[in-house]
Order: C-alpha cells, then structure tokens, then sequence
C-alpha cells in the first residue's frame, strides 16, 4: 500500500506542475486557463486525496 500512495503522490505533484504551466504558459492565465487547472489537478489529485481518505476511515 506504501508504494500505491507514493505512485499517487509523484502523479498528484506532476499534476499539479503541468497544471500551473498549462494553464498560466499556454493559455495565459485567464478564466479558461483557470479552468484547465483546475480540471488538470482535480484529475491528477484525485487518486491521493482519495486512498488518504480511505486510509484515514481505516483507522
């Protein structure tokens, strides 16, 4: 399970690195540029943030 949570950290911080550089370096920062970040790091985040909650309703 250690190493699953690793694969899904390393993909949650490239997710949230190509994100910023999408959104603000290829679309310029504005409303859609937002919106392509959001959707880029909701997509990417969403493993993580889904096996701590589970893991925390292990405990």
């Amino acid at each position: 399970m250690t190493r699953d949570l690793i694969w899904k950290a390393v993909l949650a911080l490239v997710g949230c690195i190509a994100g910023a550089y999408v959104g603000q370096e290829l679309l310029g920062g504005a409303a859609l540029g937002w919106a392509v970040t959001g959707a880029i790091v909701a997509a990417t985040c969403w493993p993580l943030f889904r096996t701590l909650m589970d893991r925390r309703n292990l405990r």
